[in-house]
């Protein structure tokens, strides 16, 4: 049984990663590092875990449940968004951003989606094993993409950032935690509502909203990479 519960976990996250390795057509990362990425996103789902059990802990569980609007603001936000994005964030800026290997803006989001889905299959597994595999279906389609978007997103700041001087750079750099936060938790303050047809309308949104974003930005990076062939013209 848990072998079926790892697949099903695991098999999201799999396919994502590969459809973005594979945008990195000019010059594509080592598959080791992209393993070690993936690995260390799996490392910050743990740290993110005892982040938020800490965090949690200076606000009562009672107002969380019974605090309205303003305690869902605060769970989606800090419990979730920030404190997950945060552990992200410092694997991907302490010890991917310094590899030899991230040597153009575009490496920045095959590593941040390596990041952010190490850590939604562990998270994943830890539901599916806990929830039932019925749960494996709605996170395929919905959690596990939003992660890999998320983790998109950081990635392109942190390569932009690494490859440019002044302002902008500072500028990239506080995107590069802030955007997937703002992202992730709208995304959760969504689903923190009635589940019904209205609220998957909106997440379906967001969602498209998210992958036009992200997507934008990959095919920036694309046409800023020194490995593209000059005979390729830059409308590619």
């Amino acid at each position: 049984m848990w072998a079926v519960t790892l697949v099903v976990a695991a098999a999201p996250s799999l396919f994502l990663l590969t459809f973005f390795y594979l945008k990195d057509r000019y010059e594509r990362e080592p598959l080791r590092h992209i393993v070690g990425a993936f690995c260390l996103g799996m490392y910050s789902m743990i740290a993110a875990h005892g982040m938020a059990v800490a965090a949690e802990g200076r606000v009562s569980r009672e107002w969380l449940i019974l605090g309205g609007e303003p305690a869902k603001l605060f769970d989606a936000l800090v419990l979730s968004a920030a404190v997950e994005e945060l552990a992200k964030w410092v694997v991907l800026v302490t010890a991917i951003y310094n590899w030899d290997e991230f040597d153009e803006p575009l490496d920045g989001v095959v590593y941040g989606v390596a990041v952010a889905l190490g850590f939604a299959t562990l998270e994943n597994f830890l539901y599916v094993s806990s929830r039932g595999i019925q749960i494996g279906w709605q996170r395929a389609l919905f959690a596990v993409p939003a992660h890999a978007l998320f983790g998109g997103t950081m990635g392109y700041y942190a390569g932009r950032a690494k490859f440019v001087s002044g302002p902008s750079r500072w500028i990239d750099r506080a995107q590069c935690l802030a955007m997937p936060t703002l992202f992730h938790g709208a995304y959760n303050f969504a689903l923190h509502h009635r589940l019904d047809w209205k609220l998957w309308i909106v997440v379906s949104l967001l969602s498209v909203g998210f992958w036009v974003f992200v997507l934008r930005r990959v095919h920036r990076a694309q046409r800023a990479s020194p490995y593209r062939p000059k005979t390729i013209p830059p409308s590619m």
